[in-house]
C-alpha cells in the first residue's frame, strides 16, 4: 500500500490538483473581503474553506503514509514542516480571542503555493542562502550612509538645520534622497548655500 500511496503523491497530477485547491482557497479568501458576497454566499464560502482544509489534511496524511514506517522523514523536509504548520494553525477556531489568528492562518494557506511549485521553492531557497551575503552588503551601505551623514551635517547643518541638524536627521535625509522622496527640496536648499552642492 505504501508504494501505491508513494506513486500517488509523486504523480504530477496530484501536485496539479493541490495547486488548484490552493488557488481556489486564495479566491475564496479574496471573495470573503466583499461584504455583499459574504452576505449572499457566506455559508458556501465557509463550507469551501472547511473542504479545502480537509483536503490539505488528507494530503499531509498521504505524504506521511508514503514514508511509513519512517514518518520522521516527512518532517525532515522544511517545506513539509511549513505545510504541516499551516494546517495546524488553520485548525484554530475562528471565534473569540483567536479569531484574528485563525483568519491570518487561513491566509497562510495561499503561501503553500510556494512549497508546492518546485520552481518557487528553488527561488526561495536561493534567497535564503543569499541572506549572509546581503548582511555584508547592508554593513557596507551602513558605513557609507554614516560617512555621508556626518559629511552632510558638517557641510549643511547651519544653512539647512531642517534636514541636517543632527546625525539622526542627516541619516533620515539620506534615506529620503535614496528613495527619491522630495529629494529636490533638499538639493535646491543646499544649492542656496553653494551652487555646486548637488555634487555632494
Amino acid at each position: 500500500m505504501n508504494d501505491q500511496v508513494k506513486r500517488l503523491v509523486n504523480a504530477p497530477g496530484f501536485e496539479r490538483v493541490i495547486i488548484a485547491f490552493i488557488l481556489l482557497n486564495g479566491a475564496i479568501l479574496g471573495m470573503e473581503t466583499s461584504p455583499s458576497l459574504v452576505a449572499q454566499h457566506g455559508a458556501l464560502l465557509h463550507l469551501g474553506n472547511h473542504v479545502i482544509l480537509g483536503i490539505f489534511i488528507l494530503e499531509a496524511l498521504l505524504k506521511m503514509i508514503a514514508v511509513t514506517p519512517q514518518v520522521d522523514r516527512y518532517f525532515r523536509d522544511g517545506w513539509n514542516v511549513f505545510d504541516f504548520s499551516v494546517i495546524v494553525f488553520s485548525l484554530i477556531p475562528a471565534t473569540g480571542e483567536f479569531a484574528m489568528i485563525a483568519r491570518l492562518a487561513r491566509l497562510l494557506r495561499v503561501l503553500r503555493l510556494i512549497s508546492t511549485i518546485p520552481e518557487l521553492r528553488l527561488i526561495v531557497s536561493t534567497l535564503v542562502r543569499s541572506i549572509p551575503s546581503m548582511m555584508h552588503v547592508m554593513t557596507l551601505m551602513s558605513v557609507i550612509f554614516y560617512i555621508y551623514a556626518i559629511t552632510g551635517y558638517q557641510l549643511f547643518h547651519e544653512h539647512d538645520p531642517t534636514h541636517w541638524r543632527s546625525l539622526g536627521i542627516s541619516l533620515l535625509t539620506l534615506f529620503r534622497v535614496v528613495t527619491l522622496e522630495d529629494w529636490t527640496d533638499i538639493m535646491y536648499t543646499a544649492m542656496e548655500f553653494h551652487y555646486l552642492s548637488w555634487l555632494h
